[in-house]
């Protein structure tokens, strides 16, 4: 038994750090399956570590990546958000009709990031306070928000924006600015998780939220910040979004919500919450970005693709529940 444990104590090191490892296997098998380039601009010959292939991932990682710091705060709880497409979706055609009619850029900011913070205390104030499921709001949330983009836009797309966001996917150091606003987003969320009290009381909600509670922590209040973070994490993405690809799209967000999760878990948080962290997630949204750009590259089928994001979250999970064990 003694051997047995001794040969798993490699496991909640690999549980923390399994979204690391996996990112640094994926680029090695890219380095040899991915097309063949040749120039200056490139490592190993590959088009996938081109310069602009880099570029082009930093750009696509700003969405999925705030989107994943979103979901880490409410998965840390214990809970889920089934909903965060469909808010991503109705916040990129809010941006999209105010900039068509030329409300300026910041007022246009403000306003869908204090849209997505609300909305997302609102589902919070339902999970926590009226103690429903976190599955059945979200989920019913994902529905609603989508028929409002719908009706909003009168399910059309919205065009003819104005260029008061431009400057977001302008580069700097090579980098777009939506990726550096990822990272600070990144550094600010894993600072307030690790440096203040309302971290700690999220780490310990959803380690146990009943001994939480009785502990005197504010548990419905918690969860409530939790959810509310993460609507404004998405309306943060929402903007990114809008800026990237110029109008608005009732449909847009579809499946975002589970490229979020898949990070998170990829990344090292516990589905179960309490264990878990925002570089972690970093880390698997660039896991994901990197394996669809290079299932991309190698003209894999997109829904192929999907069926490999099932496969490595029933292998992260699995992962997790063995370091749990030993």
């Amino acid at each position: 038994m003694g051997l047995r444990l001794q040969n798993r104590a490699w496991l909640p090191i690999l549980q923390r750090y399994q979204g690391l490892v996996g990112l640094v296997l994926l680029l090695i098998v890219a380095v040899f399956v991915s097309p063949k380039a040749s120039g200056s601009g490139t490592l190993f010959g590959s088009v996938f570590f081109s310069m602009g292939n880099l570029g082009n991932v930093m750009a696509q990682l700003a969405v999925p990546g705030l989107m994943a710091l979103g979901a880490t705060f409410v998965i840390l709880t214990g809970g889920i958000d089934l909903s965060a497409g469909s808010l991503l979706g109705l916040l990129n055609c809010v941006t999209a009709m105010w900039l068509s009619k030329g409300v300026s850029g910041p007022a246009t900011i403000a306003y869908v990031l204090l849209i997505g913070t609300v909305v997302g205390a609102i589902l919070g104030f339902l999970i926590g306070v009226t103690k429903l499921q976190p599955f059945v709001v979200t989920l019913a949330g994902m529905v609603s928000l989508r028929g409002i983009a719908y009706v909003y836009t009168h399910s059309a797309n919205v065009s003819g924006i104005s260029n008061a966001l431009d400057w977001i996917t302008h580069p700097v150091l090579g980098v777009p600015i939506s990726g550096w606003i990822l990272v600070l987003f990144t550094l600010v969320g894993a600072t307030l998780l690790k440096q203040t009290v309302f971290g700690r009381r999220t780490y310990a909600v959803g380690g146990n939220a009943e001994a939480s509670h009785y502990a005197g922590v504010p548990v419905s209040r918690v969860r409530i910040g939790a959810y509310a973070i993460n609507g404004f994490c998405i309306g943060l993405a929402a903007l990114l979004f809008t800026a990237r690809v110029r109008n608005g799209q009732p449909s847009a967000g579809l499946g975002y919500e589970l490229d979020a999760i898949t990070a998170a878990v990829i990344g090292g948080t516990s589905l179960l919450g309490g264990f878990g962290n925002v570089w972690g997630t970093f880390i698997g949204a660039l896991f994901i970005v990197c394996l669809n750009v290079l299932l991309i590259l190698k003209g894999v089928d997109y829904y192929i693709g999907q069926g490999w994001k099932g496969v490595i979250i029933l292998v992260a999970v699995y992962l997790q529940n063995l370091g749990r064990r030993s």
